[in-house]
């Protein structure tokens, strides 16, 4: 079993703690993205976890064997744990299949010692793709083909954990959107237990079974992609982690009373009173039009279209209410209504109520 587990975490760049407190307990062979944004930490505890740093405090094992302990730590070559950096930085003066058997166990340099290492390279090169390519240049690869040669060689001597630190983020949209997909495919066919950081939201939403938010060095959250959009565990998390709609209400019974009617909403972090003020937060797709309302006076709320960005799957309507401020709606890109047209707009799913700044 190659679980990962980061148990009270601390670490520091000189007098400055990057990362506070952090635990996680992450199961052999799942992929879970750590998200947030620059200098919260994320690089740092991946650091942390390769043994390039110290930790200060807590501890780091990988299948029940302590890798990092204030005052003690494995050497990163000892540790079991394989690295794909940002960039694929690959050997310029050796051949794609050169660079993979650089890290195949039983040789050095690239150069291939016995038929069963010479498979070992093979072997990889096709679980990337790339089996008709090893006798390339690095020069001769695109920016796609070069970080599959830099997973090959992180897979190379079947790490027990492989650290992923935003392998996409330098790649063009269409080709990091195709990669990306194709690499989380291939990681849970080969069961392993890998972590990828990154800054981008879509991506740690549609590749990771479960994603660790961070915050100015501590976990803000840790849960799946569901329960991190749907159920934030704070206002922040909400924020951060896809577009929110926020509005004022008072709190009536489980509704938040506001401009768009009665919304019923779940309180988090707080147990609110009736009558309290409190913050509604809403995802722009829960927010919708709904013509059977129209003769519902007390349901829902008039709207009129004031601008519509397409961005072809779907579109971001900013509707002006009647009786209130500018709402966001997220809708399919399928009889979009115009600028201009009434709408009554409902919510069909309960709100996020947080307590009033």
């Amino acid at each position: 079993m190659s679980d990962l587990v980061v148990e009270h975490v601390s670490v520091a760049h000189g007098s400055t703690r990057a990362v506070a407190d952090v635990s996680l307990s992450i199961r052999s062979g799942e992929l879970v993205a750590v998200l947030g944004p620059s200098g919260c930490g994320k690089t740092t505890l991946l650091l942390a976890i390769a043994g390039l740093l110290p930790v200060q405090d807590g501890s780091i094992a990988v299948g029940g064997r302590e890798l990092s302990r204030a005052g003690r730590t494995i050497a990163p070559e000892k540790r079991g744990v394989g690295w794909v950096p940002q960039e694929a930085s690959l050997f310029p003066h050796l051949s794609v299949g050169e660079n993979i058997g650089f890290a195949v166990p039983g040789g050095r340099g690239g150069a291939g010692r016995g038929a069963a290492r010479a498979d070992r390279i093979a072997e990889l090169a096709e679980l990337v793709g790339l089996g008709a390519l090893t006798g390339r240049a690095p020069n001769q690869l695109s920016g796609g083909q070069a970080q599959r040669v830099a997973l090959a060689r992180a897979l190379a001597p079947r790490p027990e954990v492989l650290l992923l630190d935003e392998p996409f983020a330098a790649l063009d949209t269409q080709l990091r959107t195709g990669l990306r997909r194709e690499v989380a495919e291939l990681l849970r066919a080969q069961g392993t237990t890998s972590v990828l950081v990154t800054h981008d939201q879509e991506e740690a939403l549609t590749l990771a079974d479960r994603v660790a938010v961070m915050r100015d060095g501590r976990l803000a959250q840790f849960g799946t992609p569901e329960e991190v959009y749907q159920q934030p565990a704070s206002d922040w998390v909400a924020s951060f982690v896809g577009d929110v709609v926020e509005l004022t209400g008072t709190w009536r019974a489980g509704r938040v009373l506001c401009a768009l009617g009665a919304v019923e909403a779940s309180a988090i972090g707080f147990a609110p009173a009736d009558g309290d003020t409190v913050r509604l937060m809403l995802r722009p797709e829960w927010i919708v039009p709904r013509p059977d309302l129209l003769a519902q006076a007390a349901a829902g709320a008039d709207a009129r279209v004031a601008a519509i960005s397409y961005a072809g799957h779907d579109a971001m309507i900013t509707a002006d209410l009647v009786d209130g401020p500018s709402v966001l709606m997220r809708m399919a890109a399928v009889e979009l209504p115009a600028v201009g047209d009434d709408l009554r707009l409902a919510v069909q799913r309960p709100g996020l109520a947080f307590a009033a700044a």
